[in-house]
């Protein structure tokens, strides 16, 4: 109890002693014990289990080299095979073949020569492929000693095995010959219509030398062999041992290496020996190194820790008067003396700091958002006095020539048209109100253009209930009509589409009428106060400031043309 008492006391005393010490005292004790004890730690750690770590990752490697061998191999095996598919498929070959010749019959000229043509263009293609041999027990056609020969020239046991595979490739090595001369045969049956009759058998004899190929760069500080089913070695990288089974090749070695092997798909085995002398010298190669380093880190962290601790603390001094005075709005940076804990005062500085900013930013959002809505609305309420202007000086120029009946069907239409623009203040109306908006302008203004445009529309009806800004499409008309037309006697044609196109509405507005040059289009859309581009500006500046920067308006027009206008919205309900 007394030493349990005794613990907590100290443990009182040394909290406080480290409360009220220094800032850059409890920095250098802290850095310390963080920094040498794991090195310490790892020291010690290390040199008792890299070891381990490295035999491991000498399997983990020799596993992926032993998958690297047998997919090399095996693609290698496989396009022979391909080849042998090749000639098992070629129906003229068989015929010749399969046929019976005279003593003097000119057909076995040809069969020769279609044969000798066939197989040395497969040698001509693959250099590494030592022979072709067909063998079959049709006498009447003679062996030539290269391509064609007779069962009983057929060694008994690669005859046993492939006509046992019954149409598979087989794979058969010898094991006999020198280093140069070593071959592995592939073979298959040949057989027409039926396995249990087959008229031939080929053969396909690799160099050995191709299967070492595969394996001769990855047998760095191992040895790596290639076994056929009954242990003989097909190839090694050690070219000049004389050993030429697994089984005396593995004698003795069990304890002294590691040994990893891996079948292939048509029986072989790829072995891997690695001596763990190897294995265990560079892991005292490594540890002796790793052991070295860290006691110069651990030299190096004492001197760079107490450096950099008194480093620190002078620059935590001298952001922390900075902070304070930036907090005030003071910008002129001076040095007072502080006489609390650096800590302390650096947190209360930041998060005086982080409330100020952030309030300053909440007072630029809220400000920006209502200057934009401010902005929408000006340009909203520009609309009404510049059509009502023109929509006036249409009536009072009727007026003065007709003075009959027409004013009263122009007025009409005049009240219907602002009875849905100002929409009891709404920014927004339905799409189906744009139209009918439109309509009765295009009703006024053909009162007093008579025959001089005519109007199509290519409406899609399902999309009449999605809301839009109103009056983005009468500017564009009234531009086609004050702008566009040329010729008095023929007029232009105006067409007006809505389609949709994804997640976002199409309103066109396409003429005939004269069109504009380059330049005068560029005037046009960059114009925000003159009279020529007030319709452009408008509706492209209010669609960017409702929805976004993707949307709004874009004019393609060519002299002589005529101009398309297209206006893009989101698809939505929502009435602003």
């Amino acid at each position: 109890m007394s030493t349990v008492k005794n613990f907590y006391s100290f443990g009182g005393r040394l909290r406080r002693r480290m409360t009220n010490s220094r800032f850059r005292s409890k920095l250098f004790i802290v850095y310390a014990l963080v920094t040498i004890l794991p090195i310490a730690f790892f020291i010690v750690y290390s040199y008792q289990t890299i070891k381990d770590q490295l035999i491991r990752q000498a399997v983990e490697n020799v596993d992926g080299t032993i998958d690297q061998i047998n997919n090399n191999i095996e693609n290698k095996l496989d396009m022979y095979a391909q080849n042998a598919t090749l000639i098992y498929l070629d129906t003229r070959l068989r015929n010749y073949l399969m046929s019976r010749y005279g003593s003097n019959d000119i057909a076995k000229l040809d069969a020769y020569d279609y044969i000798n043509q066939t197989l040395y263009k497969i040698l001509a293609m693959n250099p590494n492929l030592k022979a072709i041999t067909i063998y079959n027990d049709n006498r009447t056609l003679h062996s030539d000693g290269l391509f064609i020969k007779h069962m009983d020239e057929l060694p008994e046991e690669l005859a046993r095995q492939s006509l046992h595979a019954e149409g598979h490739i087989t794979h058969f090595y010898p094991g006999n010959g020198d280093e140069r001369g070593r071959v592995v045969t592939l073979a298959r049956s040949l057989n027409y219509l039926s396995l249990n009759f087959p008229y031939g058998i080929l053969t396909m004899d690799i160099s050995e030398r191709e299967i070492y190929s595969l394996i001769e760069k990855e047998g760095r500080n191992k040895t790596i062999v290639v076994a056929d089913r009954e242990g003989r070695i097909i190839t090694s990288d050690q070219r000049s041992a004389s050993v030429r089974s697994t089984a005396e090749l593995l004698a003795g070695k069990g304890d002294s290496s590691l040994v990893v092997e891996k079948p292939l798909r048509n029986g072989w085995r790829t072995i891997v020996i690695l001596p763990y002398e190897e294995l265990l010298a560079e892991a005292r190669k490594a540890s002796g190194k790793m052991l070295s380093i860290s006691l110069a880190c651990v030299l190096a962290a004492i001197m760079l820790i107490y450096g950099t601790s008194q480093l620190m603390t002078k620059r935590f001094e001298i952001l922390l008067q900075q902070i304070r005075k930036a907090e005030r709005g003071n910008f002129d940076l001076t040095f007072p003396p502080m006489g609390h804990d650096e800590v302390g005062q650096l947190s209360f500085a930041l998060k005086k700091m982080a409330s100020r900013m952030e309030e300053l930013i909440s007072d630029v959002a809220r400000k920006e958002v209502l200057k934009n809505e401010a902005e929408m609305s000006s340009l909203q309420a520009q609309i009404t006095p510049h059509f009502l202007y023109n929509t006036l000086a249409s009536i009072s120029a009727l007026a003065v020539k007709s003075h009959n009946g027409p004013v009263h069907k122009m007025a009409d239409d005049l009240a219907r048209f602002y009875r849905i623009s100002l929409n009891k203040g709404k920014k927004a109306i339905t799409v189906g109100q744009e139209i009918k908006l439109t309509e009765h302008y295009l009703s006024i203004q053909e009162t007093r253009f008579q025959g001089l445009f005519r109007v199509h529309y290519e409406l899609d009806e399902a999309l009449m209930n999605y809301t839009t800004l109103k009056l983005i499409v009468q500017p564009f008309i009234e531009n086609c009509i004050n702008h566009a037309i040329w010729d008095d006697d023929c007029g232009i044609s105006i067409t007006i589409r809505l389609h949709s196109e994804g997640e976002d509405l199409l309103f066109s507005v396409v003429d005939d009428g004269m069109g504009m040059k380059r330049d005068a289009l560029e005037r046009l859309q960059q114009a925000s106060g003159q009279s020529s581009g007030y319709g452009i500006y408008n509706v492209d500046k209010r669609i960017k400031l409702a929805y976004g920067e993707q949307y709004g308006v874009t004019v393609y027009s060519r002299l002589g043309i005529g101009t398309s206008v297209r206006i893009r919205i989101p698809k939505t309900f929502v009435y602003l």
